[in-house]
Protein backbone atom coordinates (compact mmCIF):
# COMPACT_ATOMS: atom_id res chain seq x y z
CA UNK A 1 0.00 0.00 0.00
CA UNK A 2 1.44 3.17 -0.96
CA UNK A 3 1.98 6.19 1.28
CA UNK A 4 -1.04 7.88 -0.71
CA UNK A 5 -3.33 5.11 -0.20
CA UNK A 6 -2.84 5.15 3.58
CA UNK A 7 -3.68 9.11 3.84
CA UNK A 8 -6.90 8.24 1.93
CA UNK A 9 -7.44 5.35 3.82
CA UNK A 10 -7.88 7.34 7.51
CA UNK A 11 -9.30 10.13 6.10
CA UNK A 12 -10.20 11.69 9.35
CA UNK A 13 -13.57 13.20 8.18
CA UNK A 14 -16.05 12.59 5.26
CA UNK A 15 -17.92 15.44 5.55
CA UNK A 16 -19.35 18.01 3.36
CA UNK A 17 -17.32 21.39 2.50
CA UNK A 18 -19.09 24.07 5.11
CA UNK A 19 -21.31 26.32 2.89
CA UNK A 20 -19.63 29.59 3.01
CA UNK A 21 -15.96 29.73 1.69
CA UNK A 22 -15.08 33.38 3.33
CA UNK A 23 -13.08 32.37 6.49
CA UNK A 24 -14.92 33.40 9.59
CA UNK A 25 -11.50 35.64 10.81
CA UNK A 26 -11.53 37.28 7.39
CA UNK A 27 -7.03 36.10 7.90
CA UNK A 28 -5.57 35.03 5.09
CA UNK A 29 -2.18 33.67 6.34
CA UNK A 30 0.95 32.95 3.69
CA UNK A 31 3.33 30.31 5.63
CA UNK A 32 5.98 28.35 4.66
CA UNK A 33 5.55 24.29 3.63
CA UNK A 34 7.85 23.19 6.39
CA UNK A 35 5.71 19.71 7.29
CA UNK A 36 6.63 21.06 10.81
CA UNK A 37 4.88 23.93 10.93
CA UNK A 38 0.92 23.56 11.84
CA UNK A 39 -0.13 26.82 11.35
CA UNK A 40 -3.67 25.88 12.65
CA UNK A 41 -2.29 24.52 16.03
CA UNK A 42 -0.20 27.89 16.03
CA UNK A 43 -2.68 30.21 15.59
CA UNK A 44 -5.28 27.79 17.55
CA UNK A 45 -7.71 27.78 14.27
CA UNK A 46 -10.17 25.67 12.95
CA UNK A 47 -11.70 24.49 10.08
CA UNK A 48 -12.92 27.88 8.36
CA UNK A 49 -11.06 30.23 10.52
CA UNK A 50 -9.14 31.46 7.57
CA UNK A 51 -6.97 30.61 4.38
CA UNK A 52 -3.82 29.47 4.64
CA UNK A 53 -1.62 29.42 1.93
CA UNK A 54 1.78 27.58 2.01
CA UNK A 55 4.49 27.81 -0.35
CA UNK A 56 8.64 27.41 0.10
CA UNK A 57 9.78 29.84 2.64
CA UNK A 58 6.83 31.61 3.03
CA UNK A 59 7.83 33.88 0.28
CA UNK A 60 5.82 36.52 -1.43
CA UNK A 61 6.11 35.92 -5.03
CA UNK A 62 3.88 36.65 -7.62
CA UNK A 63 1.64 33.77 -7.19
CA UNK A 64 1.26 34.27 -3.27
CA UNK A 65 -0.13 37.98 -4.35
CA UNK A 66 -2.56 36.09 -6.97
CA UNK A 67 -3.82 34.11 -3.81
CA UNK A 68 -4.39 36.79 -1.28
CA UNK A 69 -5.85 38.92 -3.84
CA UNK A 70 -8.12 36.26 -4.78
CA UNK A 71 -8.68 35.39 -1.02
CA UNK A 72 -9.45 39.02 -0.10
CA UNK A 73 -11.90 39.64 -3.50
CA UNK A 74 -13.86 36.63 -2.75
CA UNK A 75 -13.67 35.16 0.45
CA UNK A 76 -13.48 38.98 2.12
CA UNK A 77 -10.53 38.36 4.33
CA UNK A 78 -9.34 41.80 5.47
CA UNK A 79 -6.02 41.14 7.28
CA UNK A 80 -3.01 39.14 6.45
CA UNK A 81 -0.32 36.75 8.18
CA UNK A 82 3.02 35.72 6.73
CA UNK A 83 4.75 33.20 9.08
CA UNK A 84 8.40 32.54 8.74
CA UNK A 85 10.24 30.21 10.66
CA UNK A 86 13.68 29.52 12.13
CA UNK A 87 15.42 26.54 10.66
CA UNK A 88 14.25 27.39 7.45
CA UNK A 89 15.95 24.99 4.54
CA UNK A 90 14.86 27.42 1.98
CA UNK A 91 15.88 30.70 3.80
CA UNK A 92 19.36 31.34 4.77
CA UNK A 93 17.82 34.47 6.91
CA UNK A 94 14.58 34.30 8.01
CA UNK A 95 14.01 37.57 9.78
CA UNK A 96 15.49 39.52 6.75
CA UNK A 97 13.53 37.35 4.34
CA UNK A 98 10.15 38.20 6.24
CA UNK A 99 10.80 42.13 6.63
CA UNK A 100 11.23 42.25 2.60
CA UNK A 101 8.66 40.25 2.09
CA UNK A 102 6.12 42.52 4.33
CA UNK A 103 7.60 45.22 2.49
CA UNK A 104 7.07 44.21 -0.56
CA UNK A 105 3.10 42.96 -0.26
CA UNK A 106 2.47 46.41 1.67
CA UNK A 107 3.54 47.78 -1.46
CA UNK A 108 2.00 46.22 -3.98
CA UNK A 109 -0.68 47.89 -6.03
CA UNK A 110 -2.90 44.22 -6.69
CA UNK A 111 -4.43 43.76 -3.15
CA UNK A 112 -7.39 45.90 -2.02
CA UNK A 113 -6.66 45.83 1.33
CA UNK A 114 -2.73 46.05 2.53
CA UNK A 115 -3.55 47.81 5.93
CA UNK A 116 -3.51 44.74 8.49
CA UNK A 117 -0.13 43.14 7.42
CA UNK A 118 1.65 41.67 10.17
CA UNK A 119 4.69 39.09 9.74
CA UNK A 120 5.89 36.83 12.58
CA UNK A 121 8.85 34.84 12.66
CA UNK A 122 7.83 31.26 14.78
CA UNK A 123 11.48 30.48 16.72
CA UNK A 124 13.13 27.17 17.67
CA UNK A 125 11.27 27.04 20.76
CA UNK A 126 7.85 27.94 19.84
CA UNK A 127 7.44 31.38 20.50
CA UNK A 128 6.04 33.84 17.95
CA UNK A 129 8.48 37.38 17.36
CA UNK A 130 6.64 40.14 15.47
CA UNK A 131 8.96 41.47 13.17
CA UNK A 132 8.17 44.78 10.83
CA UNK A 133 8.42 45.62 7.66
CA UNK A 134 11.70 47.06 6.32
CA UNK A 135 11.66 51.37 6.16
Amino acid sequence: MSQTDLLVARQASRRPLAASRRPSSQIAILSCMDARLNVFAIFGLAEGDAHVIRNAGGCVTDDAIRSIALSQRVGGTREVVLLHHEDCAAVADPEADLRRCLGRLKSTFLLPHTDAIRGFLYEAGGALRETHPEE
